[in-house]
């Protein structure tokens, strides 16, 4: 099929679900300090940089062959140091996924199992090692079991927040009653936690395989998707604030702000059984195919770097090394969701704004002409590059308790 024939549907589907997952329950908790105004700004502004970054990969990948990966891209421009230092990025960035939702696992099941005799990380393992066997058994296997889970995810949410959004009251949403007004502080440690909830740049290399050098669909096909995770975000957070007062995230902060802690709160707020019900398997559908998508990766990742074969005996060589570790970690620290997410922003600030900074500057210096160049020139360019290196250093100082978090 030529590209002109292929569906934008596609596309759009493939960029929203890049970005909509398990990371979206660290939003209410991250920018709690800042609540509902202030971030849903935050987020129109890092969703503009993260498309900004895909249009940049977009930039590069152009002048490659459809099917081109992202580490050939970073190998053919910037060496293969860059592309080593690019591959570890990457591969810490999933284990650090993998041990966040290790932990979400774990918290969501000691709250709902309300007993504290069986610890939370051990729960947390045992649940994941579940999906860890299915990732292992078969990649045809789990393809199958994601599309239940994403047709599930969307009725679950649909439903859900249709309900929750009935119970919106005005005065929590924007925070009317209360003394403490002071937002802007709590604006910059937040700013990392929300980026990761953009990830749909890593999809660009699969876009372009997929529709070839069409990179016209390719844009549209970001930006429809995209702006669906953006107001799928802004939904979310309107029903969240709206329905828990800000005050009260302080004692969800202090709990560790892990999903179980949010979902307990949040289906407290209101006495709708079905709607409860509804997200609190919008919940675990989110967390186990966000699990089973990034699992799978790091076990193609492991079995690639390796040599494995997809065998029976190579992919469980290959399923330890991805699962393990993250595992293992969960079990001996179960309540760092919100900093596994913290770091897997930083990391992600270098992997996809960084690195596509060095490229682009590389690709623009050899090929004057190019079928596909974004518009703003140099000085977006390094606006792009100022704003990201913000961003980071915003985490470190904020790991560093030299900016407040609420």
């Amino acid at each position: 099929m030529s590209s002109s024939k292929k569906s934008i549907l596609t596309g759009v589907m493939l960029t929203a679900g890049c970005s909509i997952g398990a990371g979206m329950f660290s939003l209410p908790v991250t920018a709690s300090g800042m609540w509902f105004v202030l971030s849903t700004i935050c987020l129109l502004i890092l969703w503009y940089l993260s498309y900004l970054s895909a249009l940049y990969i977009l930039e590069v990948n152009v002048h490659f062959s459809p099917g081109d990966s992202f580490d050939t891209l970073v190998k053919n421009l910037l060496g293969k140091k860059w592309s080593a230092i690019s591959g570890l990025s990457l591969a810490f960035l999933l284990y650090i996924l993998l041990y966040a939702f290790y932990s979400a696992f774990g918290s969501i099941l000691s709250n709902a199992i309300g007993n504290d005799s069986i610890p939370s990380g051990i729960l947390g393992l045992l649940f994941g090692s579940v999906f860890a066997i299915i990732v292992w058994y078969s990649t045809k296997l789990s393809g199958r079991i994601s599309t239940i889970l994403v047709a599930g995810m969307v009725i679950t949410f649909i439903f859900s927040m249709s309900g929750y959004s009935l119970q919106v009251e005005a005065a929590k949403l924007f925070n009317t009653a209360a003394e403490n007004n002071d937002y802007v502080p709590y604006v910059w440690a937040a700013l990392p936690y929300i980026m990761t909830s953009f990830g749909f740049c890593s999809i660009v290399p699969s876009l372009y395989k997929y529709y070839g050098k069409d990179p016209i669909t390719i844009k549209k096909s970001m930006l429809i998707g995209s702006l669906a995770a953006l107001v799928v975000y802004v939904l979310f957070l309107f029903v969240v604030f709206g329905n828990i007062s800000r005050e009260a995230f302080v004692d969800i902060n202090s709990a560790g702000g892990n999903i179980g802690v949010l979902v307990e709160a949040l289906t407290q707020s209101g006495d709708k059984g079905l709607v409860n019900t509804a997200f609190s398997l919008f919940s675990n559908f989110a967390i186990i195919s966000s699990f089973i998508g990034v699992g799978l990766s790091l076990l193609d990742y492991a079995a690639d770097l390796f040599s494995f074969p997809d065998t029976p005996k190579g992919r469980f060589y290959s399923a330890c090394i991805a699962f393990l570790p993250s595992g293992i970690l969960s079990l001996f620290f179960p309540n760092g969701f919100i900093a596994a997410i913290g770091y897997a922003g930083l990391v992600f600030m270098f992997c996809l704004f960084f690195i596509p900074f060095l490229m682009v500057r590389k690709t623009r210096k050899h090929h004057a002409e190019s079928s596909y160049k974004v518009k703003g020139g140099n000085l977006l360019l390094y606006t792009f590059l100022i704003s990201s290196i913000m961003i980071a250093v915003f985490h470190i100082l904020a790991k560093l308790k030299y900016l407040p978090t609420w």
